[in-house]
């Protein structure tokens, strides 16, 4: 907590700054929230550029989950004192707390420009880059803290994760090696898991992967790597049943929610897989490969005009992504726009004969 010294307010003239300021502080303390926040809001109306006040009520309205309300009360305190590294840190928590990681992320990197040395909001920026799959800025970020300290075994696991995801698949493995010096951790099987998951070697991640979950269930992405593994190994019950856990774990798991609801679209399951596609996309807005599945679902649903803004957006972003043109083309046909449906039957054609040539394209 911030300690406040504040001149009593003179007799007569109101409450005082100070007591009103330890009654809050001392509900806070003992978790009376409703009580503190209250207190602060009183004190704020009284003295508004009352910093301490500003970002205790912050912290008091984001453990009762009003974060809205605590993102203004920051934001109020960063006005009067845009260098604050503690309250840019709890604004910072405050949006990852409500999973917007965009957010969050720009606020680490005021952060971190102004305190390089701070490990809190350096552990943070790197989940926040890694949950919106910018792999290669997690990467830039962590290997000087690698450089510098090897045996932080958070920046260790965390950069391994990063280089494995950003293809450095071999870079990757001499992370994992230096953290295998201390024995054959949960870690150190997680990552082997998604080397070997990212080589190709889908049934050997499985086994590698399920051992690390075995010794910690509780390993942060786990269960949707596992969930990958078992679907590219072509079990995607199992693999619904890993994405589940995982969301059960980490509701804003990207791709636990990403492959889960495809899964459940893929088979019909349309209404089932609306939340969890939906919230993929909420997730990563600038995700082609979400919104194309998003796109694909209200079309299934019949809500056309949805459909169609997101898959003409993908159409136009990832124009050689063949299935968008078939879904398009399935979309105008139903709107009755013949011509622009043989249009995009047209280039499912072309881009068939492509994919004979050069081999198909993947997803964007």
């Amino acid at each position: 907590m911030f300690i406040l010294t504040l001149a009593s307010a003179a007799a007569g003239q109101g409450p005082d700054p100070q007591q009103l300021f330890q009654q809050a502080d001392e509900a806070q303390q003992r978790g009376d929230l409703q009580l503190a926040v209250r207190k602060y809001q009183e004190l704020v109306r009284l003295r508004p550029d009352m910093i301490p006040a500003r970002a205790n009520l912050g912290i008091a309205l984001v453990a009762l989950g009003r974060f809205d309300e605590a993102i203004a009360q920051y934001r109020a305190a960063l006005t009067l004192a845009p260098d604050d590294p503690v309250v840019r840190l709890d604004l910072a928590l405050a949006w990852y707390k409500q999973a917007e990681f965009r957010k969050a992320a720009s606020e680490l990197e005021t952060l971190r420009r102004r305190q390089p040395e701070q490990k809190q909001s350096l552990y943070l920026l790197a989940d926040c880059y890694l949950r919106l799959g910018r792999n290669g800025d997690a990467v830039k970020l962590l290997e000087p803290a690698y450089e510098a300290d090897p045996d932080d075994r958070a920046v260790d696991y965390a950069l391994g994760t990063a280089l494995i995801r950003d293809g450095q698949t071999q870079e990757g493995e001499r992370v994992i090696d230096r953290i295998l010096k201390d024995g054959n951790t949960a870690e150190a099987s997680l990552l082997m898991g998604a080397a070997e998951l990212a080589a190709g070697e889908s049934k050997r991640a499985a086994t590698s992967i399920r051992q690390a979950l075995d010794r910690d269930p509780k390993l942060p992405g786990g269960w949707s790597l596992y969930g990958r593994a078992l679907m590219e190994s072509g079990d995607n019950e199992g693999a619904k049943t890993a994405f589940a856990r995982a969301i059960q774990t980490d509701p804003n798991d990207f791709e636990a929610n990403f492959h889960f609801g495809r899964l459940l679209r893929l088979s019909g399951q349309n209404s089932q897989a609306a939340p969890y596609l939906q919230r993929a996309l909420r997730l990563r807005p600038d995700s082609l490969r979400a919104r194309f599945q998003v796109g694909a679902l209200n079309l299934a649903l019949g809500n056309l005009e949805e459909a169609q803004k997101d898959l003409e957006r993908v159409a136009r972003e990832s124009p050689d992504f063949q299935e968008v043109h078939v879904q398009l083309a399935a979309l105008y046909y139903r709107l009755h726009r013949k011509e622009d449906g043989e249009r995009e039957r047209q280039i499912v054609l072309r881009l068939n004969q492509k994919a004979r040539q050069q081999g198909p394209q993947p997803e964007p």
